[in-house]
């Protein structure tokens, strides 16, 4: 899943985003050493045409633009992990809470990455917002999901509420909720251990004390 930003509360004005704990991805080049100062590379020459006098150069066809396929989908089910309940769609904590919990409850059995897991949690979110979280992945899971499948496991999800002064306050339409979120990864021969913990932020919206809240923008902070 993609993950881009770590705004909490003070990135109330940012682009909703879809996420990915966990998903590898290129690094960043280094910084040069303080002190020292970087160069443009000389641009090219013009390669000599062998065009007639008065006639245009033939132009170059660039090829095509390298790109990932996109991760396969995994099979629909139950992951291993979910807990069983029914959400209150009148509830920003119900809805929050099942959002988070299904974001990072993922199971090698069924999904072929985190993006299986980022699809089921679509169902808590918006229209618009579902719409980016479908879009399909063009890198798998990362070194956490590679350690999950390596033991056939699945995560368990546990959350617990976080609440600071920097949380706006609940509208008719608008809330927001965060929770730390740890995962564990379980599978074969009793394997268990503590896969990632960061805090996520949940932001809701609903168009009348009738209908259900819905989530329609994440974001995140630590992570580990």
């Amino acid at each position: 899943m993609r993950r881009l930003g770590n705004a909490g509360w003070w990135g109330a004005g940012a682009v909703a985003v879809a996420v990915c704990a966990g998903c590898g991805g290129p690094a960043p080049a280094p910084a040069p050493p303080a002190g020292t100062s970087v160069s443009s590379p000389p641009a090219p020459s013009a390669a000599p045409s062998s065009a007639a006098p008065g006639s245009a150069a033939p132009r170059s066809t660039p090829g095509p633009v390298p790109s990932n396929p996109p991760v396969p989908a995994g099979s629909p089910g139950r992951p291993r992990g979910q807990a069983a309940g029914v959400v209150d769609g009148q509830s920003p904590d119900g809805v929050a809470s099942a959002f988070a919990a299904a974001t990072f409850t993922y199971d090698t059995a069924l999904d072929r990455s985190p993006f299986d897991a980022q699809v089921r949690s679509a169902v808590y979110a918006t229209p618009a917002f579902a719409a980016v979280l479908k879009q399909p992945l063009q890198q798998g899971g990362g070194a956490q999901w590679n350690t999950l499948a390596a033991h056939h496991g699945y995560t368990t999800v546990a959350l617990t509420a976080n609440h600071d002064d920097g949380r706006p306050p609940d509208q008719l339409g608008s809330a927001a909720r965060a929770y730390t979120v740890a995962t564990t990864g379980h599978g074969d021969n009793a394997w268990s251990a503590p896969l990632d913990s960061q805090t996520m932020y949940v932001f809701l919206t609903r168009t009348g004390t009738a209908t259900p809240w819905q989530v329609s923008r994440v974001s995140f902070s630590g992570g580990s």
